[in-house]
């Protein structure tokens, strides 16, 4: 009976250890930064677009120096196009501008790996991560046969319209510094797939839809990001 007692207490105490190294190994946080985007495309004069990112994380201590963590962000790209010609013949428009943003709920998630240096930690990290857009906005100016008659069209949170899918998933890689309960990372990444819906909603996009079309077919998003985390 004693010994029966012994290991039932020796096997609460493990539970117990276990338990809290566990505990302490998992911390929640924000997280927030900077973005800048751009689509890459020769044809054209692509400027970057300088936006931002924010939302909460959580990491979760592996041991051996590997860490995943995930959080939830809110993200923000976009794309600042100039002398984009526009494929509508009927509207013989000839697009001069084209500015347009997207903001994104994403599920990133980070797994780091970096030598735990007491309270210095170097890492390196890859980052899949999936998306749904929830808010759109674009401004597109335009001359129709004449280059001193300019208009301005401007489309907000119609996806539909835009040509413009709401999934994405992408990829990151970079590395960070985090000292104590802060964490500095600098990360470059790309969309995968098409964001562009040339097949669903094409018929009933706007001269901007048309253009987001052209633009995002072939090169999505992409840049870097610089983040702050802060962790509790």
């Amino acid at each position: 009976m004693k010994k029966i007692l012994l290991l039932a207490a020796a096997a609460l105490l493990f539970a117990a250890n276990a338990s809290a190294q566990l505990a302490s190994g998992i911390h929640y946080g924000v997280v927030g930064g900077f973005t800048s985007t751009n689509t890459k495309l020769k044809e054209f004069d692509a400027k970057n677009v300088n936006l931002y990112h924010v939302g909460a994380t959580v990491k979760f201590n592996l041991g051996l120096g590997f860490a995943i963590q995930p959080s939830l962000t809110y993200q923000v790209k976009g794309t600042n196009l100039q002398q984009v010609v526009s494929s509508t013949e009927e509207a013989r428009a000839a697009v001069t501008a084209l500015d347009a943003k997207v903001g994104y709920l994403e599920l990133p998630v980070q797994i780091q790996w970096g030598p735990d240096l007491m309270m210095i930690r170097p890492y390196a990290f890859v980052e899949p991560f999936i998306g749904c857009g929830v808010n759109f906005n674009a401004i597109s100016s335009y001359d129709i046969g004449n280059v001193t008659e300019i208009e301005t069209q401007t489309l907000v949170n119609d996806f539909k319209k835009a040509a413009l899918k709401r999934f994405e998933y992408g990829m990151g890689f970079g590395g960070g510094l985090e000292i104590w309960r802060f964490q500095v990372s600098a990360e470059w990444f790309m969309n995968f797939g098409g964001l562009a819906d040339e097949e669903g909603n094409i018929q009933e996009a706007s001269v901007i839809g048309e253009n987001v079309v052209n633009t995002l077919k072939s090169k999505n998003f992409r840049g870097f990001k610089v983040s702050l985390a802060v962790l509790f």
